[in-house]
């Protein structure tokens, strides 16, 4: 079966083989945003650097989707992940056992499949798992 990656601009593989996201960080302000945006919405400078953030963030909160379009498998957990950048992002979380997830825990960043393209191709994305079962 064949994959696509889903906004390949979003994350990057670190020096140390860590998945990591890809920030925009603006000097001027201090401020940082996910996903990287042209222009700063704090001080409206374009002069925005592109920067990994943190590799790991906080479990802010999570559900689980049991119903969803019929692209994307079910049941699925879906995250807010507070980064120390002071960035929340939302991603599914890859957890054999959603139960066992605990608001304020280390999240990692990984790749796997997010949802089936039309297609039947599997697409990829960075997606959450508990840094407690990293390798």
């Amino acid at each position: 079966m064949s994959e696509d990656i889903f906004r390949q601009d979003l994350f990057s593989t670190d020096d140390e083989g860590r998945i990591r996201l890809i920030a925009g960080y603006c000097k001027e302000s201090d401020n940082w945003t996910f996903p990287k945006y042209l222009a700063d919405p704090v001080s409206f400078t374009d002069d925005v650097e592109e920067k990994f953030l943190s590799p790991t963030g906080v479990l802010h909160s999570f559900t689980v989707v049991r119903r969803s379009m019929p692209e994307f498998k079910v049941p699925y957990v879906l995250a807010l992940v507070d980064f120390p950048e002071g960035v929340r992002v939302m991603a599914q979380v890859e957890t054999e056992d959603p139960d066992s997830l605990e608001f304020g825990e280390e999240m990692a960043v990984t790749i796997g499949v997010i949802k089936m393209a039309p297609d039947g191709t599997d697409v990829r994305s960075y997606k959450f798992i508990p840094a407690r079962e990293c390798s």
